[in-house]
């Protein structure tokens, strides 16, 4: 595709700069991703963005190699979807640029005034962009990538289709796929195409083209529960490769290497400092044990581990973070020499045993803890995530909201999202815990937990069998206070 003749002259021109100097010439840098950056500027008299795609790791450069390059295949696809009538940017040409010694492709498209589409959203744009989607899957085309970031809503709410470097020409699609592609368009809302939040957007979907099929609803939900458990995992890869979430230092021997969690002010240089100075000497550890030791600051709790438990310690803090469940904000880690140390926020309250401790709380403040967390331990099992260690000793409370937070992550482990196996022994630890706390709130606090923990399960379409889980969980308390006598 040759570059159209209204940007020919300007973009030859900027071609003869490095990628990386392109800031320099009028272009400002407005999105950053493992494998490609967008600028944003003017060529000519037309506003324009430019896609540049990096092929930074050995396997992208391999088929980089073996195939057409991105750009080229994504200002195909935006043709394609031209010819069939359905609104998307406008490719203006694309190419290779360098930036060092690397050749990297670009695609060129018009700039639109236009706003990320997002959840929620009014019910007439949700509605479009349902009818949009429908087009779309009843064109035959598989966007593999297709999800709100990748539709754009005009000033006059019309939604238009970018981003378009992975589709297929499938043929008529199924049933099944369908749903796989609106639990994609959907996720991480909890119930998928099925949640209250995506009402209007189905209805739009539905309402474009003939009825669907009675089996759709079960589809559906069938596709949002696989997804929840293939996107953890794949959430889970970004605590070590540099992305939006993470910033991943270059690996040098003999040297700490710095892993940095961006939400936590991984930017702020002097948190940075505070984690490469710290050596640990001139501060006494608060424990140590055969896994390693605990430090507190005024602002961070530090642990020690081996290198492996200190990468699954890191590993579990994203997990819970995409099951929004509350824990210590993790800050950094750091590995050299077959250890590891992991960083994390220091809460500023005591933990929920040490202010129980010191004094009973009042009613309101008891029942909003309770209904808090029976919230975030159906999100963490509902996303097949485990805690052995879930006792009062690692939760600490906000007094304001009641929300407990987690800490001490030592125990999570991950399991297959409809799994129920260590769901009885994960509540059973914590009834353990609450009678040995003299129960707070009674058995009013255990019914409010329960509801707040099967909401929480059914939001996200799971149905566990609770009478199970519970008959395990009371065999699990009994069990702990035996041993602990």
């Amino acid at each position: 595709m040759n570059p159209s003749p209204e940007i020919a002259d300007a973009l030859h021109k900027l071609l003869q700069h490095d990628v990386a100097d392109w800031t320099n010439h009028g272009f400002e840098q407005i999105k950053l991703r493992t494998v490609r950056r967008v600028f944003q500027g003017q060529l000519g008299n037309v506003a324009v963005h430019i896609k540049v795609f990096r092929a930074d790791t050995i396997a992208a450069k391999a088929k980089k190699a073996l195939r057409t390059d991105k750009a080229e295949r994504e200002a195909n696809h935006l043709k394609k979807v031209q010819d069939l009538g359905l609104p998307c940017v406008e490719p203006l040409g694309h190419g290779i640029a360098i930036e060092g010694d690397q050749r990297q492709s670009f695609l060129v498209t018009r700039s639109i005034t236009s706003d990320d589409f997002g959840f929620p959203a009014s019910p007439e744009v949700a509605n479009a962009v349902g009818r949009l989607i429908r087009r779309v899957h009843d064109a035959s085309i598989e966007p593999l990538d297709l999800h709100p970031g990748n539709v754009l809503v005009t000033d006059q709410g019309e939604p238009l289709l970018c981003d378009l470097t992975s589709i297929r020409h499938a043929g008529e699609l199924t049933v099944r796929k369908r749903a796989a592609g609106l639990a994609f368009f959907c996720n991480p809302i909890d119930g998928g195409p099925l949640d209250p939040q995506t009402r209007e957007f189905r209805k739009g979907y539905e309402a474009a083209g003939p009825a669907m099929p009675d089996a759709f609803a079960g589809e559906l939900a069938r596709a949002t529960r696989q997804l929840r458990a293939t996107a953890l995992k794949s959430f889970g890869r970004r605590a070590r490769r540099s992305c939006k979430h993470t910033d991943a230092e270059s690996r040098r021997r003999a040297t700490p290497w710095f892993f940095w969690h961006l939400a936590a002010d991984g930017k702020n240089q002097q948190l940075k400092n505070i984690c490469r100075e710290f050596t640990g000497e001139g501060l006494p550890p608060r424990r140590t044990g055969r896994r390693g030791s605990v430090w507190l600051t005024d602002t961070m709790a530090i642990k020690e581990r081996e290198a492996g438990k200190a990468r699954k310690l890191w590993l579990a803090s994203y997990w819970l973070l995409f099951a929004e469940v509350p824990i210590a904000t993790p800050v950094a880690m750091c590995l050299l020499g077959g250890r590891g140390k992991v960083f994390a926020r220091r809460l500023p309250h005591d933990d929920l045993a040490t202010e129980l401790a010191a004094g009973p709380l009042d009613e309101a403040a008891i029942a909003r803890s309770a209904r808090a967390l029976g919230n975030s331990v159906g999100r963490m099992h509902g996303h097949g995530i485990r805690n052995r260690d879930l006792k009062f000793d690692n939760l600490v409370r906000d007094p304001e909201t009641g929300v407990l937070a987690m800490v001490d992550l030592d125990g999570v482990t991950q399991h297959a999202a409809e799994e129920t196996r260590g769901c009885g022994r994960d509540l059973g630890r914590l009834l353990a815990a609450f009678r040995n706390a003299n129960s707070p709130g009674g058995e009013m606090s255990i019914r409010r937990f329960l509801r707040a923990y099967v909401r929480a399960r059914r939001r996200m379409l799971q149905d566990p069998p609770m009478k199970r889980i519970l008959k395990r969980a009371e065999s699990r308390a009994g069990e702990w206070a035996t041993s602990h006598r």
